[in-house]
């Protein structure tokens, strides 16, 4: 799946960059919104998963969060660092693997991580590689925000991911809320996915 993200932003064949002007966009404004009600920022470190060219990154950072984006993709790391110079946003961008998060120099302490179409196109045990490492990195009382495709063949799309593997990944987590997708002008492929946004908290041992 890295050499298909890589491939797709050597073309510039993106359309996953086109997400946060559509509906479902605000739709992901207010899950964030929720996380910020009753504090004032700044809110903490949060963690952007596969950040891509760091619209969410540098969105949170606007918002009052200290964020670390990571992506596996050069290019997309370097157009992030230079949108967030042009935002005037401080941001820490980071080119590694979500599977290897220590290994990238991902240090613990995140009290909210984003997977915005991560781990969903990961094998399966690249995805418990995954909840490792967030658990790793995260504060005891974290939240994950993340959205996911269905599980379904797709070819070179994402193959998706299922609550129940979701809950075995993150097995030191609960998923406290699961809501559709606003599909309103998505795409036909996005629709099709049935994709649904999920809120995992860190269990309380």
């Amino acid at each position: 799946m890295s050499l298909f993200y890589k491939f797709q932003y050597l073309v510039g064949l993106t359309p996953w960059e086109r997400m946060p002007s559509l509906p479902i966009g605000q739709q992901a404004v207010a899950l964030l919104e929720r996380e910020e009600t009753g504090r004032e920022p700044p809110y903490g470190r949060t963690l952007d998963l596969g950040c891509g060219t760091g619209f969410w990154s540098v969105r949170l950072a606007q918002r009052g969060w200290e964020v670390t984006g990571i992506d596996l993709v050069p290019k997309a790391v370097r157009i992030a660092r230079e949108r967030a110079r042009g935002a005037g946003a401080e941001v820490r961008f980071v080119e590694g693997s979500v599977t290897a998060l220590t290994a990238a120099g991902i240090a613990p302490g995140f009290r909210l991580i984003l997977d915005f179409g991560v781990v969903h196109g990961l094998p399966a045990e690249q995805v418990r590689a995954v909840g490792r490492e967030v658990t790793a990195v995260a504060t005891e009382d974290a939240t994950l925000l993340m959205y996911a495709f269905l599980p379904g063949r797709r070819g070179p799309l994402p193959r998706g991911i299922g609550r129940e593997e979701i809950e075995q990944a993150y097995s030191g987590w609960r998923i406290t809320d699961e809501e559709a997708f606003d599909l309103a002008r998505a795409p036909r492929f996005v629709r099709k996915a049935q994709p649904r946004f999920y809120r995992l908290r860190r269990s309380q041992s």
